[in-house]
């Protein structure tokens, strides 16, 4: 175990860079398998797992800089909120890949779009919780 009391465990910072790491793993293989079909693999596979991996690489950028001056803490702020609109837009290709009524097993669809709106939240309140550290 982790030697920590459970009423003393809560949510870690970085669950929010957890989750971006699962939502880019489950979208790889959900974009690479028979789950879209072939013809549109293209359209939606390439888009899909690119923006997936944006969003981890935009969180990675946002913890390079340390929020020890007020230039850092904009930056954090900038790309965690450029992490939130590649999730958006995430979200906005699965919903066209369902609109679309290809023969899709929604249930997987609908597991990454929680896991999406869950990270939305987690990233929004990281985010706000991004303060300025020592005399700047």
């Amino acid at each position: 175990m982790s030697g920590v009391y459970v009423r003393n465990r809560n949510l870690s910072s970085f669950e929010y860079f957890n989750t971006a790491v699962a939502i880019r793993n489950e979208v790889t293989r959900l974009v690479t398998s028979g789950a879209v079909p072939k013809s549109y693999r293209f359209i939606f596979a390439v888009p899909m797992a690119e923006t997936a991996r944006s969003v981890v690489f935009n969180l990675v950028k946002a913890d390079a800089f340390y929020p020890n001056t007020p230039r850092n803490v904009e930056e954090r702020k900038h790309y965690m909120t450029l992490a939130l609109a590649d999730l958006n837009q995430l979200y906005q290709d699965l919903q066209c890949l369902l609109a679309m009524n290809l023969p899709v097993k929604v249930a997987r669809f609908e597991e990454i779009s929680e896991s999406i709106e869950n990270d939305i939240k987690l990233i929004k309140g990281a985010r706000a919780g991004v303060k300025l550290i020592g005399k700047g």
